[in-house]
Protein backbone atom coordinates (compact mmCIF):
# COMPACT_ATOMS: atom_id res chain seq x y z
CA UNK A 1 0.00 0.00 0.00
CA UNK A 2 1.57 3.35 -0.97
CA UNK A 3 1.38 6.32 1.40
CA UNK A 4 -0.50 8.19 -1.08
CA UNK A 5 -3.62 5.27 -0.66
CA UNK A 6 -2.85 5.00 3.28
CA UNK A 7 -5.37 6.00 5.61
CA UNK A 8 -5.23 6.67 9.58
CA UNK A 9 -8.15 6.22 11.66
CA UNK A 10 -8.81 8.86 14.65
CA UNK A 11 -10.98 8.45 17.21
CA UNK A 12 -12.68 12.03 17.71
CA UNK A 13 -14.91 13.03 20.77
CA UNK A 14 -18.27 14.44 19.46
CA UNK A 15 -19.11 17.32 21.38
CA UNK A 16 -22.79 17.79 22.33
CA UNK A 17 -25.24 19.66 20.46
CA UNK A 18 -26.80 22.39 21.97
CA UNK A 19 -30.19 20.58 23.59
CA UNK A 20 -31.91 18.04 25.33
CA UNK A 21 -29.87 15.18 25.68
CA UNK A 22 -30.20 11.97 23.57
CA UNK A 23 -30.73 8.72 24.80
CA UNK A 24 -29.98 6.78 22.55
CA UNK A 25 -26.65 4.25 23.58
CA UNK A 26 -26.01 4.15 20.03
CA UNK A 27 -24.96 7.75 19.60
CA UNK A 28 -22.01 7.51 21.81
CA UNK A 29 -18.79 6.60 21.58
CA UNK A 30 -16.15 7.50 19.63
CA UNK A 31 -16.31 7.90 15.48
CA UNK A 32 -13.73 6.56 13.50
CA UNK A 33 -12.54 9.31 10.53
CA UNK A 34 -10.13 8.29 7.65
CA UNK A 35 -7.26 11.06 7.52
CA UNK A 36 -4.46 10.49 4.58
CA UNK A 37 -1.11 10.91 6.25
CA UNK A 38 1.48 13.41 5.06
CA UNK A 39 4.13 11.57 2.60
CA UNK A 40 6.08 14.75 1.23
CA UNK A 41 5.35 17.46 -1.52
CA UNK A 42 3.70 21.04 -0.91
CA UNK A 43 1.55 20.96 2.34
CA UNK A 44 -1.89 22.66 2.01
CA UNK A 45 -2.77 24.86 4.05
CA UNK A 46 -6.63 25.79 3.75
CA UNK A 47 -9.30 27.36 6.23
CA UNK A 48 -10.06 23.17 7.31
CA UNK A 49 -6.66 22.73 8.54
CA UNK A 50 -3.30 22.22 7.48
CA UNK A 51 -2.42 19.00 6.03
CA UNK A 52 -4.16 15.91 7.58
CA UNK A 53 -4.52 18.59 10.55
CA UNK A 54 -8.24 19.36 11.45
CA UNK A 55 -9.38 21.12 14.19
CA UNK A 56 -10.31 17.24 15.01
CA UNK A 57 -6.78 16.39 15.67
CA UNK A 58 -5.18 16.49 19.09
CA UNK A 59 -2.35 18.57 20.26
CA UNK A 60 -0.64 15.41 21.15
CA UNK A 61 2.96 13.98 20.04
CA UNK A 62 2.04 10.24 19.36
CA UNK A 63 -0.90 11.47 16.84
CA UNK A 64 0.92 13.72 15.46
CA UNK A 65 4.36 11.52 14.53
CA UNK A 66 1.33 8.59 12.65
CA UNK A 67 -0.23 11.74 10.60
CA UNK A 68 3.46 12.96 9.24
CA UNK A 69 5.27 8.94 9.45
CA UNK A 70 8.50 10.83 7.64
CA UNK A 71 8.68 13.61 9.57
CA UNK A 72 10.69 14.25 13.00
CA UNK A 73 8.19 15.59 15.60
CA UNK A 74 9.34 17.03 18.81
CA UNK A 75 8.04 18.70 21.53
CA UNK A 76 9.57 22.10 22.67
CA UNK A 77 8.76 24.89 24.80
CA UNK A 78 7.87 28.62 22.97
CA UNK A 79 9.20 31.88 25.13
CA UNK A 80 7.63 34.78 23.77
CA UNK A 81 7.44 38.13 25.87
CA UNK A 82 7.25 37.97 29.78
CA UNK A 83 4.83 35.27 29.92
CA UNK A 84 6.22 31.54 30.77
CA UNK A 85 6.81 29.18 27.88
CA UNK A 86 4.30 27.46 25.99
CA UNK A 87 4.61 24.03 24.65
CA UNK A 88 4.77 23.54 21.20
CA UNK A 89 5.49 20.85 18.86
CA UNK A 90 7.56 20.91 16.13
CA UNK A 91 7.56 19.32 12.73
CA UNK A 92 10.89 18.73 10.28
CA UNK A 93 11.05 16.74 7.25
CA UNK A 94 14.02 16.46 4.72
CA UNK A 95 15.78 18.75 6.67
CA UNK A 96 13.13 21.05 6.54
CA UNK A 97 10.85 22.88 9.16
CA UNK A 98 7.33 22.01 8.02
CA UNK A 99 5.06 23.49 10.96
CA UNK A 100 5.27 24.67 14.51
CA UNK A 101 1.90 23.52 16.52
CA UNK A 102 0.89 25.77 19.46
CA UNK A 103 -1.36 24.21 22.68
CA UNK A 104 -4.37 26.49 23.88
CA UNK A 105 -5.27 25.82 27.11
CA UNK A 106 -7.83 23.20 26.83
CA UNK A 107 -5.61 20.84 25.70
CA UNK A 108 -6.43 21.01 21.43
CA UNK A 109 -4.31 22.53 18.89
CA UNK A 110 -4.19 26.60 19.44
CA UNK A 111 -1.97 26.77 15.91
CA UNK A 112 -0.13 26.12 13.30
CA UNK A 113 2.40 27.98 11.95
CA UNK A 114 4.55 27.34 8.09
CA UNK A 115 7.17 29.56 7.58
CA UNK A 116 9.66 27.01 5.16
CA UNK A 117 8.96 24.36 2.49
CA UNK A 118 7.22 23.96 -0.23
CA UNK A 119 3.47 25.02 1.45
CA UNK A 120 0.33 26.53 -0.25
CA UNK A 121 -2.22 28.86 0.77
CA UNK A 122 -5.80 28.29 0.26
CA UNK A 123 -5.42 30.04 -3.20
CA UNK A 124 -2.14 27.66 -3.71
CA UNK A 125 -0.22 30.70 -2.84
CA UNK A 126 3.76 29.73 -1.89
CA UNK A 127 6.08 31.78 1.08
CA UNK A 128 7.92 34.60 -0.28
CA UNK A 129 5.00 35.73 -2.87
CA UNK A 130 4.64 39.36 -3.32
CA UNK A 131 1.73 40.95 -1.58
CA UNK A 132 0.56 42.97 -4.40
CA UNK A 133 0.28 39.37 -6.62
CA UNK A 134 -2.11 38.01 -3.81
CA UNK A 135 -5.09 40.01 -4.54
CA UNK A 136 -5.12 41.91 -0.93
CA UNK A 137 -6.69 44.60 -0.48
CA UNK A 138 -5.52 47.46 2.59
CA UNK A 139 -8.59 46.59 4.29
CA UNK A 140 -8.24 43.12 4.51
CA UNK A 141 -4.92 43.11 6.81
CA UNK A 142 -4.23 45.00 9.99
CA UNK A 143 -0.68 45.88 12.02
CA UNK A 144 1.47 42.72 13.54
CA UNK A 145 1.63 42.62 17.62
CA UNK A 146 3.59 40.66 19.77
CA UNK A 147 5.51 38.08 17.54
CA UNK A 148 4.19 39.55 14.40
CA UNK A 149 5.45 43.31 15.35
CA UNK A 150 6.48 44.99 12.11
CA UNK A 151 4.76 42.38 10.51
CA UNK A 152 1.45 42.92 8.21
CA UNK A 153 -1.25 40.17 9.20
CA UNK A 154 -3.92 39.68 5.95
CA UNK A 155 -7.07 37.15 5.87
CA UNK A 156 -9.34 36.56 2.96
CA UNK A 157 -13.54 36.76 3.83
CA UNK A 158 -13.78 33.04 2.16
CA UNK A 159 -10.96 31.90 4.45
CA UNK A 160 -10.87 33.42 7.70
CA UNK A 161 -9.04 30.90 9.37
CA UNK A 162 -5.88 31.71 7.56
CA UNK A 163 -3.33 34.30 8.83
CA UNK A 164 -1.09 35.69 6.17
CA UNK A 165 1.92 37.15 7.20
CA UNK A 166 4.10 39.82 5.61
CA UNK A 167 7.36 41.13 6.12
CA UNK A 168 7.72 44.45 5.21
CA UNK A 169 11.35 45.30 4.65
CA UNK A 170 12.03 48.39 6.91
CA UNK A 171 8.59 49.14 8.16
CA UNK A 172 9.58 50.19 12.01
CA UNK A 173 6.07 51.58 12.49
CA UNK A 174 3.04 50.24 14.70
CA UNK A 175 0.57 50.87 11.97
CA UNK A 176 -0.29 49.13 8.83
CA UNK A 177 2.38 50.40 5.86
CA UNK A 178 0.45 52.27 3.16
CA UNK A 179 -0.67 50.45 0.54
CA UNK A 180 2.05 51.28 -2.03
CA UNK A 181 4.55 50.49 0.42
CA UNK A 182 2.65 46.85 0.63
CA UNK A 183 2.81 46.56 -3.23
CA UNK A 184 6.49 47.45 -3.46
CA UNK A 185 7.80 45.65 -0.43
CA UNK A 186 5.35 43.49 1.32
CA UNK A 187 6.66 39.66 1.16
CA UNK A 188 4.34 36.71 2.72
CA UNK A 189 7.00 34.71 5.02
CA UNK A 190 4.18 32.96 6.78
CA UNK A 191 0.79 30.99 6.81
CA UNK A 192 -0.76 30.67 10.27
CA UNK A 193 -4.33 28.20 10.64
CA UNK A 194 -5.65 28.90 13.48
CA UNK A 195 -9.14 26.30 14.25
CA UNK A 196 -12.63 27.98 14.64
CA UNK A 197 -13.57 28.24 18.37
CA UNK A 198 -15.11 25.18 19.74
CA UNK A 199 -14.10 22.86 17.27
CA UNK A 200 -14.18 18.92 18.51
CA UNK A 201 -10.95 17.91 19.71
CA UNK A 202 -9.25 14.59 18.56
CA UNK A 203 -7.79 11.81 20.76
CA UNK A 204 -5.21 9.85 19.84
Amino acid sequence: MTPRHSYLALPLLLLAACGPAKTDDSAKGPVTVAIAPYAGGPLKISNDGVGPITSAVAFDLATLKLLFPKAKVEQAFLQSGDGPAQPIITLEQDNTPLAEIGKRDEGDIAYVRVEAGDARGPKDEQLLAKWGDLGFTADQCRAGEGREVNMTICVRPDAPQVSYVFGVPGWTKPELPPEATLKAKGQLNTLIWRPAEGAVVGAA
